[in-house]
């Protein structure tokens, strides 16, 4: 009677903790305690990267909106924490680079805060595919950082933007170090070099379809060449790209290219310029503020477009960069097709690009 007694006791008690989780009344560390992803290390392990402890930043409310099915608050309850090992410094033109210091962040991935409010393009009957996304987060002052919507959700390295709750220095063993970590939880991104994307207290995520411009959609486009790329930064002509058949400047990628829709598509290999090699001579790639909002349209000849933040095609941790890829027959896809190596899908490897539009998302 006892032993019938204990396990059915047992299993109210998992019930119990079910339906608490369910009802989003689940203490957050309990969450993560059942979820596995956020048990701490030991400091005395091979990890360099935990051998200091943790501080605790004060949280707030974060609300979704935009162009969603269902906008509200995040329930932070519903979610388990990651982490991402970052050094954090500024690049300066004059004075050369300026280190913050080196952390390892953990908190909530915004693939996994972002993945339950599903996506409601506005545009979706003209173009469907999520690939003309972006997010805007705003904090409590009014202030914003951009992403495109492609590198949370369609990168080979996923949950590397993280809205931070816990910090911690990560400390040279012959020097002494004092790297500050602030108070409140902060946006932070591990693929950016340089960390213009910093946001202390985030307030708002508001999900954009890029409307800047009217793209027509023609797919019966012939033939799928495209003899130049104009240039527009803040609607304002910048340069015209024009063909580089000098197969010595170019770079080669080797790649399995897979698309959402139909999977593997046979490639041997991507080659040519360096998309920053094509760019004029005063273009900035570390610029603060394009870094920080700055967004950029690819788009070909027969109105398909992308979306890519600036800091994921010039501001990049692993210096992966992307490239205007020139296909072996030009006259169809090229002459130019933008291909970035880090993309796990194809779908933003946009060709015959006619236009590159930057544009900047500021209050």
């Amino acid at each position: 009677m006892l032993k019938h007694y204990s396990i059915a006791r047992f299993f109210v008690v998992i019930i119990i903790g079910f339906s608490l989780w369910g009802c989003d009344l689940l203490p957050e560390t309990l969450a993560d305690a059942l979820s596995g992803a956020s048990k701490p290390m030991a400091q005395d392990g091979n990890s360099l990267f935990h051998q200091t402890d943790e501080v605790s930043m004060n949280t707030g409310e974060l609300e979704v909106a935009g162009e969603i099915k269902k906008p509200g608050k995040v329930n932070l309850g519903n979610h388990y924490k990651r982490e991402v090992m970052i050094k954090e410094s500024l690049f300066d033109e004059e004075t050369g680079i300026h280190f913050l210091g080196a952390y390892r962040y953990r908190g909530y991935s915004l693939f996994d805060l972002l993945h339950p409010f599903n996506q409601d393009k506005k545009n979706m009957d003209i173009f469907r595919p999520a690939i003309d996304l972006y997010v805007i987060i705003e904090n409590d002052k009014g202030e914003t950082v951009s992403f495109s919507w492609s590198e949370i959700f369609h990168t080979n390295n996923p949950h590397q933007i993280l809205i931070a709750t816990e910090a911690a220095p990560i400390v040279p063993y012959r020097r002494e170090v004092d790297y500050e970590i602030g108070e409140n939880w902060k946006v932070v991104s591990a693929n950016d070099l340089f960390a213009y994307r910093v946001l202390e207290n985030p307030v708002k995520i508001t999900v954009h379809s890029f409307d800047k411009k009217d793209y027509v959609i023609d797919r019966d486009y012939e033939p799928m060449y495209s003899p130049e790329v104009t240039v527009l930064m803040d609607e304002e002509y910048v340069q015209t790209i024009l063909p580089d058949e000098k197969k010595q400047n170019y770079t080669r990628y080797h790649s399995s290219f897979y698309g959402m829709g139909m999977g593997y598509h046979e490639a041997r290999y991507f080659q040519g310029p360096a998309l920053l090699k094509v760019m004029h001579e005063d273009f900035k790639p570390f610029d603060p503020d394009w870094n920080r909002h700055g967004l950029v349209c690819f788009a070909s000849v027969d109105g398909y477009r992308a979306i890519y933040s600036y800091s994921e095609l010039f501001n990049r941790t692993d210096q992966v960069f992307p490239i205007f890829a020139v296909p072996d027959n030009p006259e169809d896809g090229g002459f130019y097709r933008i291909f970035h190596p880090s993309e796990f899908y194809a779908d933003r490897s946009v060709k015959s690009v006619m236009e590159m539009y930057f544009f900047r998302e500021i209050p």
